[in-house]
């Protein structure tokens, strides 16, 4: 199952990898749900559609987030086990066959594989930090005495059966913009219940391919979807800020547009400085999202002050203030 919104190049690529997998095709249904008017990615789907063993299912609906996208999918789809990709997803020849030997028999697993960001010959900083960071979480999740977290969902490379997404409900729809659809849907799939396996060789290699400001926004979108998903679920509310990597700080409009400025410049360069100030801009974004979608600013006032105590004491969690220390070391803070 792969949404798409309308990143055709990868896409092409991404289809072109299931075609070369050592899975039976025969049992392989491929689903692309088109998320909003996307012309190139339509033409991609029916260029290689001619390249499957059985027809592609092929969902259009107006742009709504790619969890309300998988929803549609989920409820279209015939197999018993649903394995979610990103349109940006290269899957290696075994990667099917890799999940599906951990769902032989079983229907309480969710199993997770590996997303090596891709590297590149001219890699701008943004992308080369942000691959030493998944390299790190990888290789966290790989470790045997990895504890299962609703943070190892990334519905990048993750297959569940289809009967345990609809007893959950699927992906909560209020989950519009970016990020966190996912990890909410983990945190609900393992309070059904259901044992995270870890699969290293079920490769997808993540081709990354974003602008630093297109990042940057992310981390605003981030923090309006935290400020959601900690009403849903207060009682892992902790847990839930301490994804920000950063706390609070005093910030305005002209400081992150210098900020915005700086981190353009020196994309190409990286450093010490480049991350100091990538740092304050990603904080700047996250906070700014946060006071967005706080209802009002004792809301806000509120989950400031909570993460300011995570900072100082890993409130909560006697391992949450390590694992931000060791997010911060992975991205050279």
């Amino acid at each position: 199952m792969i949404p798409t919104c309308g990143r055709a190049d990868t896409l092409r690529d991404v289809l072109g990898s299931l075609f070369h997998q050592t899975f039976d095709p025969e049992k392989v249904e491929i689903c692309v749900i088109l998320d909003g008017e996307a012309p190139q990615a339509a033409a991609v789907v029916a260029e290689q559609a001619d390249r499957a063993t059985r027809p592609v299912l092929t969902i259009r609906q107006p742009r709504s987030g790619q969890g309300i996208a998988r929803n549609h999918g989920i409820r279209r789809a015939t197999g018993r086990i649903i394995l979610m990709l990103d349109d940006d997803i290269v899957c290696v020849p075994d990667l099917l066959s890799q999940h599906a030997r951990h769902h032989e028999g079983r229907d309480d697993r969710v199993v997770t594989g590996a997303l090596p960001v891709e590297k590149l010959d001219l890699e701008p900083a943004h992308q080369r930090d942000l691959r030493r960071w998944w390299d790190g979480e990888m290789e966290e999740r790989a470790s045997p005495h990895h504890q299962p977290s609703f943070r190892d969902f990334a519905t990048g490379n993750v297959s569940v059966p289809r009967s345990r997404l609809v007893e959950v409900g699927g992906f909560d729809a209020d989950f519009t913009g970016y990020g966190r659809e996912d990890y909410e849907l983990g945190y609900r799939l393992l309070r059904a219940g259901l044992h995270f396996v870890h699969e290293p060789r079920a490769i997808g290699l993540h081709r990354y391919r974003k602008a630093p400001i297109e990042w940057l926004r992310q981390w605003a979108a981030m923090g309006r979807a935290d400020v959601i998903f900690v009403r849903k679920h207060p009682e892992i509310t902790a847990e839930i800020m301490s994804l920000s990597l950063f706390p609070h700080i005093p910030w305005n409009s002209a400081a992150v547009a210098a900020a915005e400025r700086v981190v353009l410049r020196l994309n190409t360069r990286g450093g010490k400085v480049w991350r100091r100030v990538a740092a304050f801009a990603m904080a700047a974004h996250y906070w700014r999202g946060v006071r967005e979608a706080a209802r009002d600013s004792v809301e806000f006032r509120s989950l400031v002050q909570l993460r300011t105590e995570i900072r100082r004491s890993g409130r909560g969690n006697k391992g949450i203030a390590k694992r931000i220390l060791n997010m911060r070391r992975r991205f050279g803070l």
